[in-house]
């Protein structure tokens, strides 16, 4: 098993899917011809799945009662947060999600930001935007696959960022084919040996408090 590309889940519109709200695409050409030598990528676009269409006007978060909503730019009185929230549910009953190895997610998205989103104040006209926010398909993934390896696509240009997060796909991968068998101790040991060094750069004081 360990020969099979571990699948990841995408933002349609970093393959090149002519998805965003001006009916343009975010083509990422590392994702598609450098990590699509090595990685299987199934496309979603969560703002498609909820029926906005294409071309459809641009969205932005906005705080709202302590709460984020999402709502057209040109016209706050229309609001397509449940309608995200629902075609984001949608998404993830999907069984093929339980078998994906991590998500590349598009920034500054309202729906599939990872980090640093803006969120707007309804009331304020003049005053900039907070990047404070995450999109609302990024945040309910994460609620429901907590260990899930997630990225964006703009973080991947950094070396260390892209090396820590490739590393944790093929960990989780393999993790993945280790639950699908009868879990052993044995087999947990062998697991744990086999990663003891990847799992003492990232924390070595823990390892070592662990074997005393």
């Amino acid at each position: 098993m360990d020969h099979l590309k571990p699948r990841l889940g995408i933002s349609s519109c970093l393959l090149g899917h002519s998805v965003r709200f001006d009916s343009g695409h975010k083509h990422n050409a590392y994702i598609t011809e450098t990590l699509g030598q090595y990685i299987e990528f199934v496309p979603f676009c969560p703002e498609v799945a909820a029926d906005l269409g294409i071309p459809r006007p641009a969205i932005h978060l906005v705080k709202r009662d302590q709460s984020l909503r999402a709502l057209q730019v040109k016209n706050h009185a229309i609001d397509v947060t449940d309608q995200l929230h629902a075609a984001s549910q949608q998404i993830l009953a999907q069984p093929s999600l339980a078998s994906l190895s991590g998500f590349i997610l598009k920034k500054d998205s309202p729906s599939c930001g990872m980090e640093r989103v803006k969120v707007f104040e309804e009331q304020a006209t003049s005053q900039a935007p907070e990047r404070s926010g995450m999109g609302l398909f990024a945040t309910a993934l994460r609620q429901q696959y907590p260990n899930l390896p997630l990225e964006e696509e703009g973080r991947l240009c950094d070396p260390v960022l892209r090396e820590n997060f490739i590393g944790r796909v093929f960990v989780y991968q393999r993790w993945q084919q280790l639950m699908q068998a009868p879990i052993s101790a044995s087999a947990l040991v062998e697991f744990h040996s086999d990663h003891k060094y990847l799992i003492m750069a990232h924390d070595q004081n823990r390892v070592m408090h662990q074997k005393s």
